[in-house]
């Protein structure tokens, strides 16, 4: 854990302070699980086909990120992957007035 995970009893049992984990395994539990809290878990990976495959290696698909200065890594990239938004060089992606849905058990 870079920062984060400590509990937050001020606001209720469930809550704890926004986490990011680093170096975490993709075949773990915090990987796999479509997670509606405060959580960034992030792992490595050596190249853009080593990228897309740990993206979409999953049963769920709302949303993913990516940062990148390449333009036609952004077209390429965005368009394989599978979830029902993308959000490049941001983290914001959605608005109440915009559709919004996911594709596989997210959909």
């Amino acid at each position: 854990c870079v920062t984060g995970g400590t509990p937050l009893p001020l606001h209720g049992p469930n809550y704890f302070a926004p986490t990011v984990l680093t170096n975490v395994d993709p075949s773990s539990s915090i990987w796999r699980t479509e997670t509606f809290g405060p959580i960034a878990a992030i792992t490595t990976f050596e190249s853009e086909e080593e990228a897309l495959f740990l993206a979409n290696d999953t049963t769920t698909g709302l949303a993913s990120y990516f940062c990148t200065r390449d333009l036609s890594r952004i077209f390429r990239f965005s368009a394989a992957l599978e979830n029902g938004i993308v959000g490049v060089n941001e983290g914001i992606v959605s608005h109440a007035v915009a559709p919004f849905g996911g594709v596989k058990e997210s959909g």
